[in-house]
């Protein structure tokens, strides 16, 4: 029994040791089936998650800056809290030359500023590109702990023209600074000594690296450095097409420079024909000085023809007359003040309230009439419009493009109808653009009652504009009286003036030099609401009036003929347009032909040349305009 014990034991301890091994066997792969199995888990569980969550997926990272867990607007926080902009903005990119000089251009130069609003959207779409279970594998791959950095790479688009312009004059100085005779650039031509064996600067390559670096330094928010090599010499070549780049320029012309107060200089463009210069060359023996004939092109504007023109003529003049309180015309002084002198550049857009800014009392602006909801009103600054229109008015005639422009809610009595600018610091500004080709510079000054607007430019052909403004429709206004505290007994006090409301179409006509119309144009369409006169008289006043009707007797001149009632002339009003339908009177002169009354608006047919903006087919609606009148 014994013997059988030990043999069975014998037998039996292999099989034992087979099962041990195959359970060591079978045991990393029982884990890579439960972790795969709790993986397969967690995606599933973060598919629903995904579904549901509104939040960037676990262990995304934009840079340095963790984002996981939080809404895209978070994540636009907390990148911007993080420096991800301004940080990598600061970049920049330091390109080493054979001769010891450097390429500098920052990521803000360049235009590579990060955007941290594109950056959180960039981390919150990540994952979710695909479909739901790869999101939800994605989801539980964060949350295992594996971290994903998405980079830099939410930048603006890349200022080529800039860093071009910065490699090319750097690298035209370093290939000129060569100084061994292998090229020279001469004022009307480039002498080329061939077989010199030197190579030059290719302002390509070098571009290139600059790219190359900044977009490292972006991505690090750091300062990186680059070595440009030349390229081996090839024996005697000439490079032309280095020599072309280091050469050729574009034509700048000369710009006043409004802080300084100073014409910088214009630039001649420089370059050379590439097909004879190569022709030239190759028919030259070694050592031959090759001359290349330089094509210059001068500027549109040098700085010569701008200082002989630059303010020559007076494109338009405008004098107002300021009425009402001292309030008022300190007011306008001011508004004037600060815009007495400013030049505005080809191309530049002027505002009036970027230009004379918020009118407030700690400036010296003090209380005067403004329009504000339908009635004249004490507000500070009120009166400068003034000036806002009379700049619109000499804008019009110097034929200058308005880009913003809104008229008065009431009709303005120191300018024509149509002719008015109203402005209000926060919600309405007048703008225009020099569309000249020189600089314009606005000259507004007061003397006395008047205020003077100047627009000194450069008129290059003769001629003149003048404006003209057609009623549409009229509305006249209505005298109110109301009865006042403050009115004593027997008086009466002016509280409003009335005016009338219409709506005009403006229009500018060009002549030439000899009188002659050349086109009409329509400029712009305004309303003006009619504004009631409002009169205060005694308390008590409108009820005697209601208890009595008083009788008013007529003159003999005033007796109907025909009923022999009396009839009661209503008093003029001295805005309202002519009325057309009084017959003229008797002339030995024959009657000239009186127009006919307009029942209803037709728009008119312009007479300017195809493309010009026809004016609106109905009248604008009575909006209430706020002003500084």
């Amino acid at each position: 029994m014994i013997g059988n014990d030990r043999k069975t034991a014998a037998h039996l301890a292999p099989r034992s040791s087979k099962r041990k091994q195959s359970k060591k066997r079978a045991a990393p792969a029982a884990v890579a089936a439960v972790v795969i199995a709790l993986f397969a888990a967690l995606a599933g569980t973060g598919a629903v998650v995904v579904n549901a969550s509104d939040a960037v997926f676990p262990n995304v990272y934009v840079g340095d800056v963790a984002l996981g867990g939080l809404s895209e607007t978070e994540a636009e926080k907390a990148l911007r809290a993080g420096g991800y902009e301004a940080a990598a903005g600061g970049a920049r990119a330091e390109v080493k030359l054979p001769n010891g000089g450097i390429i500098s251009v920052t990521a803000e130069e360049a235009g590579l500023i990060p955007d941290a609003a594109e950056a959180a959207g960039r981390a919150y779409d990540y994952g979710r590109s695909g479909n739901i279970f790869a999101a939800g594998y994605a989801y539980a791959a964060g949350y295992l702990g594996v971290k994903t950095n998405l980079g830099i790479s939410d930048l603006g688009t890349l200022d080529e023209d800039a860093v071009r312009r910065r490699v090319a004059e750097a690298v035209r100085e370093f290939n000129l600074a060569l100084g061994d005779g292998s090229f020279s650039v001469l004022q009307d031509r480039i002498e080329i000594i061939k077989g010199s064996g030197k190579t030059l600067a290719d302002a390509d390559a070098v571009y290139e690296l600059v790219v190359e670096t900044l977009y490292k330094a972006v991505e690090g928010k750091t300062s990186e450095g680059a070595e440009y090599t030349l390229p081996r010499e090839t024996g005697g070549g000439v490079d032309l097409a280095s020599i072309f780049n280091s050469v050729k320029a574009a034509p700048v012309s000369a710009r006043y420079d409004t802080a300084t107060k100073t014409i910088v200089e214009g630039a001649r463009g420089v370059s050379f024909d590439m097909d004879a210069a190569r022709d030239a060359v190759e028919l030259a023996a070694t050592g031959e000085t090759v001359k290349i004939p330089l094509i210059v092109t001068e500027p549109e504007i040098t700085g010569d023809m701008l200082r002989e023109t630059l303010f020559r003529d007076v494109l338009a003049e405008q004098k107002t007359y300021i009425d009402g309180s001292s309030n008022r015309l300190t007011n306008i002084t001011l508004a004037s003040e600060a815009i007495n002198g400013a030049v505005i550049n080809p191309g530049d857009e002027f505002s009036f309230n970027g230009t004379v800014g918020e009118r407030t009392a700690a400036k010296g602006y003090k209380s005067a009439g403004a329009y504000s909801g339908g009635r004249t009103v004490q507000e500070i600054g009120g009166g400068i419009c003034q000036v806002s229109s009379t700049i619109y008015d000499c804008v019009l005639h110097a034929d200058l493009k308005v880009t913003d422009r809104r008229n008065h809610q009431f009709i303005v009595t120191y300018l024509p109808i149509g002719n008015d600018a109203t402005v209000n610091w926060g919600t309405t500004d007048f703008k225009f653009k020099n569309s000249t080709d020189y600089p314009l510079r606005i000259d507004a000054t007061v003397d006395g009652r008047y205020l003077t607007v100047k627009i000194f430019g450069t008129k290059l052909r003769g001629g003149y504009i003048t404006t003209e403004s057609e009623t549409i429709s009229s509305k006249d206004f209505k005298t109110i009286e109301i009865e006042d505290e403050s009115i004593e007994p027997g008086t009466t006090k002016l509280d409003t003036a009335g005016h009338y409301g219409c709506v005009v179409d403006t229009y500018k006509y060009r002549y030439d030099e000899n009188g002659t119309l050349l086109e009409k144009e329509y400029v712009s369409r305004s309303t003006y609401n009619a504004q009631d006169k409002i009169i205060l008289v005694p308390v008590g006043t409108l009820e005697a009036i209601e208890t009595e009707t008083p009788q008013i007797s007529a003159s003999p001149e005033q007796i109907d003929p025909e009923s022999g009632d009396g009839v009661t002339e209503p008093t003029p009003n001295p805005y309202a347009p002519p009325d057309y339908s009084v017959p003229p009177a008797e002339t030995d002169a024959p009657p000239e032909p009186t127009p006919e009354p307009v029942p209803s608006y037709t728009p008119p047919e312009p007479e300017a040349s195809a493309g010009q903006t026809p004016p609106p087919a109905t009248p604008e609606p009575e909006v209430p305009i706020n002003g500084e009148i």
